[in-house]
C-alpha cells in the first residue's frame, strides 16, 4: 500500500488529522502532537502551504478544502487496505488449551507448549499469557481470551530416514539393525512415514506410527511445535521434502533442523 510505505504521505496525512481536529496557532504544538521536530514539521508545512494543503486562518494552521479532500481519500484508503488485509489474517480472540492444573473462571495464566499441546497454567509466569473464560480441572480444555504475548518455544529436529525407493527395493533394502540403532539415536517424539514401503518397514521395526497421512505438512507443524519427528521416506522423495522445511523457515523465527540419515 502507497500510503504506508511513503514515509512522506503519511507525515502529511498526519498533520492533516491533526491541524482538522485541533487549534494550532504554533508549529511547536503540531511537532508535539505528531512527533517530529519543530523544524521537520516546518518543512513539512511550508511544502504543504505550497501544495494547496495548509492554510494560515485566523492565527491558526489549518487543512485547506483540497486538503480535507486529501485527508478524506487517504483514510478511505488506509480502511479499504484494513479490511482486504484482515479477511486474510486470523484474529484469534479465545483459544482453547489443556489446563496444567485447576483454573478458576476470570483468572490470569501462563501460556507453554508442552509435547505439541497448549498448556495453560494457573500462577505461573509465562512470556504469553491469558485469562481463563471458564473453570477447568487439571487435564481438561479451557477457553482462554484476552491474549499476550507469544508462547516461548524452540522448534524441533526432523530427522528424514531415507530407503531405497520401491524400484530399488525399497523396504527389504534396509538394514533393520541400523534402522533400530537410528531411530535409538534420533530418540522421535513422533514418528511418521511417506509410503507403503515406509509403512512396511515400520512393521518390520515393530513401530506404530504416529503420522500416516499428509506426513509432510504434519512433520512441519508437530517440529513447529517443539516435537522431534523421525521421518520415514524413500531416496527419491528427500528432495522435495527438505524443499518444503527450507519454505516453512522462511517464515519462521526459529528455524526447523533436519538431517538426513540413510538406512540402507
Amino acid at each position: 500500500m502507497h500510503l504506508l510505505r511513503n514515509l512522506g504521505e503519511s507525515t502529511r496525512l498526519l498533520i492533516l488529522l491533526e491541524t482538522s481536529m485541533r487549534h494550532h496557532a504554533v508549529q511547536r504544538t503540531i511537532a508535539g502532537a505528531v512527533g517530529m521536530t519543530v523544524q521537520g514539521v516546518s518543512d513539512y508545512l511550508r511544502s504543504m502551504e505550497e501544495d494547496g494543503l495548509i492554510q494560515v486562518a485566523d492565527g491558526e494552521y489549518r487543512p485547506t478544502i483540497e486538503g480535507i479532500r486529501v485527508l478524506q481519500e487517504g483514510f478511505r484508503e488506509l480502511r479499504d487496505f484494513v479490511d482486504r488485509t484482515s479477511k486474510g489474517i486470523s484474529i484469534i480472540d479465545v483459544t482453547a488449551a489443556i489446563a496444567g492444573n485447576r483454573i478458576e473462571r476470570g483468572e490470569t495464566v501462563g501460556l507453554f507448549m508442552e509435547g505439541g499441546d497448549l498448556v495453560a497454567y494457573s500462577g505461573r509466569d509465562s512470556p504469553s499469557r491469558g485469562r481463563a473464560v471458564a473453570s477447568a480441572d487439571r487435564g481438561e480444555d479451557a477457553g482462554i481470551a484476552q491474549l499476550e504475548g507469544i508462547v516461548a518455544l524452540t522448534p524441533g529436529r526432523i530427522s528424514l530416514l531415507r530407503i531405497p525407493s520401491p524400484v530399488d527395493g525399497g523396504s527389504r533394502r534396509v538394514d533393520l539393525l541400523r534402522a533400530r540403532r537410528v531411530l535409538k539415536r534420533v530418540d522421535a517424539d513422533v514418528v511418521a512415514i511417506l509410503d507403503a514401503p515406509a509403512k512396511a518397514l515400520a512393521t518390520k521395526l515393530r513401530v506404530r506410527p504416529d503420522i500416516r497421512f499428509a506426513p509432510i505438512p504434519a512433520s512441519i507443524e508437530a517440529a513447529e511445535r517443539g516435537l522431534d519427528v523421525a521421518l520415514i521416506l524413500p531416496e527419491d522423495r528427500v528432495a522435495g521434502v527438505v524443499v518444503a522445511i527450507e519454505g516453512a523457515n522462511e517464515r519462521l523465527a526459529g528455524k526447523i533442523a533436519y538431517e538426513t540419515v540413510p538406512l540402507a
